[in-house]
């Protein structure tokens, strides 16, 4: 057994060392894997508040995992992050820096290529802002 447990560990590290996982490569709902870690699942990250707004709202643009490109940049691991764009009034990701981002990106940078009219609703920000915490 301890002989077997072993192995499946050495096995899996050197697997995640090249890159490879037990989970697809561009998973789009964000699973994250590690031998030692936990584990957050596709099913994890549906039943957390804000995802549904998330894939709505933002995944036409915004990944939420990191080997996916996408237009926008990826939202997995944003918060406490420099943002990439240049320009922006933020050191780095916060909550209210992301509620003022998502709520009017024109109002905080005026050329900026995240064209949308912005997110009125402040629960809806809310619910984003809780759902990236997670990522």
């Amino acid at each position: 057994m301890r002989t077997l447990m072993i192995t499946l560990f050495c096995t899996t590290s050197i697997m995640a060392g090249c890159g490879q996982s037990d989970t697809p490569m561009g998973n789009e709902e964000g699973q994250k894997s590690g031998v030692l870690g936990s584990a957050t699942t596709a099913m994890d990250l549906k039943s957390i508040e804000g995802y549904a707004l998330i894939r709505s709202k933002c995944a036409s643009c915004h990944s939420l995992d990191s080997n996916r490109r996408k237009p926008g940049p990826t939202l997995k691991g944003i918060m406490g992050k420099k943002p990439s764009i240049s320009g922006l009034p933020y050191e780095i990701w916060t909550e209210a820096a992301i509620d003022e981002w998502i709520e009017s990106p024109t109002s905080v940078k005026k050329h900026t290529r995240m064209a949308i009219p912005g997110i009125k609703d402040a629960e809806e920000r809310r619910q984003i802002i809780s759902f990236l915490k997670h990522l």
